[in-house]
């Protein structure tokens, strides 16, 4: 048997085998702890959105990261070609700087790309340190500035120290953005808010203009229709047919104006309502609503038809006779001269949390182009000669709306029209509350 011996060499190998083997595991630690230490950095400026504290935390922690004797970030300023500077670590730089005057941040900016430099670079920023890691920050494709590692010592920096300093950069440039964004969205409220709050002193005069203008025209109003009736009665027999047929063209035009201005009411009035809702019985209001159209309805001999159930009802009373009231004034309207079977038909259906009340006719119909615009302010159909603002049922989709119900139609030209809302249906245990009217049936303003 060989005598055994050792290898000097194989000894020595394997001497330097463990030395290499404890250096990279030194190395791995310790570049382990760095990005431990670039996840902590990250999870604390990511708590907060104030640009300010992320800065201070990044100068804070920076140093567990790289060696440097300059810490600094630039960002872009909104008002001139500047940058704006914020030196986080090391002498203050200036505030504002021309960064194409520095080869290395241009460099960054235009290859968006990190920068070792081992030498300097030109421009008066940062020339007095030859060692600098330059990293643009990027969010969302966006160049939003650089953030600059650098040191007097020569030749210092390594592309381990580069690549944890991108490390960073990209958290950094997560919570400038966030920040930025945030900065934005409570600049958008505040100018909202202070929209908002204009707009509301403005609707505050608006209404008070309304209410004041509209009172206004309602006296006169009435003082001109008492007259023309008034000059009927006395120089009746003077004026003659012809004349009496003027005298009643100003009071039908003194009452026509006179609707107008309840429906300007409405719409004044409509903006500010806080009221609550309370359960309501729908038959008597739309009984009242009918009442309004009495002489009318005989006059044009129009069948009106009530359904089997009247549902009870979350809402206002007054502002439900007045829907009803319209509806079924627009009925009449667009019934038809040449109509054989003039009918309206008014019925209700519970719908689980809601009740949906239809008024149907058998007018003309309403075309498919009407329909599309039929609630928007100031539409007159074309069907047929009417008069009016054309506000009605703007009006009423409002009422309907501030109920926490929905409004629309369905119809054929020829074939009538069915008008139809809904609004809460009334718990059952409720005590539906005694509905009232004026004298005229009108709206009370």
């Amino acid at each position: 048997m060989p005598p055994s011996f050792s290898d000097p060499l194989a000894e020595q190998d394997r001497d330097q085998l463990l030395q290499t083997v404890r250096r990279l595991l030194t190395e791995a630690d310790a570049l382990s702890s760095r990005i431990a230490a670039v996840s902590e950095i990250g999870i604390a400026i990511n708590r907060t959105l104030d640009l300010d504290a992320i800065l201070r935390v990044v100068g804070k922690q920076a140093k567990w990261l790289l060696d440097f004797d300059h810490l600094s970030v630039c960002l872009p300023m909104t008002d001139n070609p500047a940058w704006c500077v914020t030196t986080l670590f090391g002498p203050i730089e200036e505030e504002q700087v021309d960064l194409t005057q520095n080869s290395g941040i241009q460099l960054a900016l235009q290859a968006g790309q990190p920068q070792l430099i081992r030498s300097g670079s030109t421009g008066h920023f940062l020339k007095a340190y030859p060692s600098q890691i330059i990293i643009p920050l990027i969010g969302d494709e966006i160049v939003l500035g650089t953030v600059n590692f650098a040191t007097r010592k020569p030749e210092h920096y390594t592309q381990e120290d580069m690549r944890i300093g991108y490390l960073l950069a990209l958290q950094l440039a997560s919570a400038i953005r966030n920040a930025r964004n945030f900065a934005e969205l409570e600049a958008a409220r505040d100018e909202l808010r202070l929209r908002a709050s204009e707009l509301e002193a403005r609707n505050k005069e608006l209404d008070a203009y309304s209410h004041t203008i509209a009172h206004d025209l309602k006296s006169p109003l009435n003082s001109l229709m008492l007259k023309s009736e008034l000059i009927k009665m006395k120089f009746g027999e003077v004026l003659g047919p012809e004349g009496i047929k003027f005298v009643d063209g100003i009071k039908e035009g003194g009452f026509r104006m006179n609707a107008m201005i309840d429906q300007l009411l409405w719409l004044a009035r409509l903006r500010n309502v806080h009221e609550a809702l309370t359960p309501l019985e729908v038959k008597p209001v739309v009984q009242m609503a009918i009442a309004r159209f009495d002489s009318l309805i005989a006059e044009e001999k129009i069948t009106v038809e009530y359904g089997e159930t009247f549902p009870t009802v979350l809402g206002h009373a007054q502002w439900v006779e007045e829907i009803f009231a319209n509806l079924i004034s627009n009925a009449i309207k667009y019934m038809g001269k040449e109509n054989h079977q003039p009918r309206i038909t008014i019925r209700g259906q519970a719908q689980g949390e809601t009740v949906r009340y239809e008024v149907e006719d058998t007018g003309v119909g309403i075309t498919p182009e009407d329909q599309k615009r039929l609630f928007e302010m100031f539409t007159r159909l074309h069907t047929v000669k009417a008069e009016g603002l054309g506000l009605g049922l703007s009006i009423v989709q409002r009422m309907v709306a501030k109920q926490n119900g929905q409004i629309g139609v369905t119809s054929q030209p020829g074939a009538g029209s069915t008008f139809w809302f809904t609004l809460p249906a009334a718990p059952p245990t409720s005590e539906p509350v005694p509905t009232s009217s004026n004298e005229q049936g009108q709206p009370v303003i």
